[in-house]
């Protein structure tokens, strides 16, 4: 379940723990006021694939048996 961050005007900051479909919350859970969520910047990156031909060269030897590293793809050997 994602943690959202929240600004109060009465308490600071503050965060809830809340499902990705919940409506953001308009109130401070403590004093009542208005909260704002704060949207704070990634922390993460989505990798897709196997990442196979993304580490192909980053190795000492390379896969098919060339003398030095190259950009092409992995051949499957």
């Amino acid at each position: 379940m994602p943690t959202y961050l929240y600004d109060c005007e009465e308490c600071g900051e503050f965060e809830a723990e809340q499902s990705i479909s919940a409506a953001a919350l308009s109130h401070c859970p403590t004093c009542g006021r208005d909260v704002r969520r704060v949207i704070a910047g990634a922390t993460g990156a989505i990798v897709r694939g196997g990442g196979g031909s993304a580490r192909h060269c980053e190795r000492e030897t390379p896969c098919c048996g060339r003398a030095t590293r190259c950009d092409k793809p992995p051949c499957g050997h």
